[in-house]
């Protein structure tokens, strides 16, 4: 849990945030196997509940920002590293290769 973020809901409520991406994670749905105990959401874990691999959930996210934002899959890119760098589960250079 050491690796959670607070998050505030759309309807003001804090809810706990995932330490991978940083979604709000507001429902049992959105952690990881549905375990509010969980560190890190659904989409940045495999069928196991572990951590997927930095390159997995980079490009996931860089994706998102091409999508959701209209930005180019470059700036898509760097605009995820830079978030991703800021997660606590990816401040550590070494886990990011």
């Amino acid at each position: 849990m050491a690796d959670n973020l607070l998050r505030q809901t759309a309807s003001g409520e804090k809810c706990m945030a995932c330490g991978s991406c940083g979604m709000p994670m507001e429902k049992p749905d959105d952690h990881a196997l549905g375990d509010v105990s969980a560190a890190y959401c659904r989409w940045c874990t495999d069928e196991r509940g572990q951590l997927l691999p930095y390159e997995r959930v980079l490009r996931m996210n860089a994706d998102m920002y091409v999508q959701n934002q209209g930005v180019t899959p470059e700036a898509g890119q760097r605009l995820a590293a830079a978030m991703l760098a800021s997660m606590p589960a990816w401040k550590d250079p070494a886990r990011r290769v």
